[in-house]
């Protein structure tokens, strides 16, 4: 595979591409785009309006000038189902053949409506003796699908088709890593699109846990067009980055008109959706995972930019809790705003870190 990469990732509120040249560690970005995904064409990841999210994205592509043509794709959404498990210490072979024959134990489901994968994550100490740690996944076909004919439509070579939390995991490996003399930490990311929110928790770059919520920050959009009249993505997206916020208490929005009717707004939600499913998950890995600690979250998304939340994660959860901006391992040059919507982006370039 060319070192050259577009990363396409069709969200539910918006499209982003990059393209990536990788040199060792390093990945510089060249381009990158977002456009809004045509309303009512994605839902829960999968494309309702083929012929709209073509014609946006050939649009964006034009637009922005992208050359590069060998292309990873992004499939997500709250019916691709994870698991781990364990597998026995056999060759590549062998193991593709276990996998086969155990698949069905794996997911609940009928396997032959899904593409199913694994990947070893690490070598374990069992009570029958040394295993495989691995994660197993089944994408629906139509997901699978669906990336293939978009990107047939636009003449884009299929390189690589991945989950979000794959791609995830190579853009935070390094701040999963812990000293030998320290017990084991795990980081959590939150992507908080506008249908649907992602957890994935890591540790030492291997995925511990990856769950999609359907529950998004739409509603600060909506929100926002119901107070001030507008509809245009731009108009809103600026006003979302510069305005809304979340707070505890009123005491503390009496100086912020703007983003404390925002806060007001979708405070109950965030609490009774977010916050509750949050602290599910965390309480499952603990029980699981009782020497794991969840040393930092991380926010990525368009939800990452709500002003405050990183506080108010911190506060309810008493974790550090800070926007997932800061990769030394990414280079740019020259690219307006890019800085500004890196939080848009990070799964993208996750997807061309391979």
């Amino acid at each position: 595979m060319s070192n050259s990469l577009l990363g396409i990732e069709i969200g539910n509120n918006n499209i982003k591409i990059v393209h990536t040249v990788k040199s060792g560690k390093i990945l510089t970005l060249l381009n990158y785009g977002i456009i809004p995904t045509p309303e009512n064409s994605v839902r829960d990841g999968a494309i309702t309006n083929m012929d709209a999210v073509q014609d946006t994205l050939h649009e964006l592509m034009k637009k922005k000038r992208f050359q590069e043509k060998n292309t990873a794709i992004m499939v997500q959404g709250t019916s691709i189902i994870t698991r781990d498990v364990e597998m026995p210490l056999l060759n590549e072979k062998e193991l593709q053949k276990t996998f086969e024959f155990k698949k069905e134990e794996f997911f609940p489901i009928d396997v032959t409506e899904y593409h199913t994968d694994y990947k070893i994550l690490k070598e374990i100490n069992s009570l029958e003796g040394k295993k495989y740690s691995a994660m197993v996944v089944a994408v629906p076909n139509i997901l699978i699908n669906q990336s293939i004919e978009l990107l047939d439509r636009l003449n884009l070579p299929v390189k690589a088709i991945d989950i979000l939390s794959n791609s995830i995991s190579k853009m935070f490996v390094e701040k999963t890593a812990s000293p030998k003399d320290e017990s084991a930490q795990a980081v959590m990311i939150l992507d908080i699109g506008g249908q649907t929110t992602t957890v994935t928790i890591l540790s030492q770059g291997v995925v511990l846990f990856s769950r999609a919520i359907f529950y998004g920050f739409s509603e600060i959009n909506y929100a926002i067009a119901n107070q001030f009249g507008t509809s245009d993505f731009n108009e809103i997206e600026s006003f979302k980055k510069k305005y809304a916020a979340i707070y505890e208490d009123e005491e503390q929005y009496e100086d912020d008109l703007y983003g404390g009717y925002i806060s007001k707004t979708i405070k109950p939600a965030i609490d009774n959706n977010l916050m509750q499913e949050i602290n599910r998950f965390l309480e499952f890995l603990y029980s699981r995972e009782s020497k794991f600690k969840i040393k930092t979250i991380y926010l990525i998304g368009g939800g990452g930019y709500l002003k405050n939340l990183d506080r108010y994660i911190t506060k309810v959860f008493n974790i550090p809790t800070f926007k997932g901006n800061d990769f030394s391992s990414v280079r740019f040059k020259g690219l307006k705003n890019f800085e500004d919507d890196f939080l848009y982006l990070v799964n993208a370039l996750g997807l061309t870190n391979r």
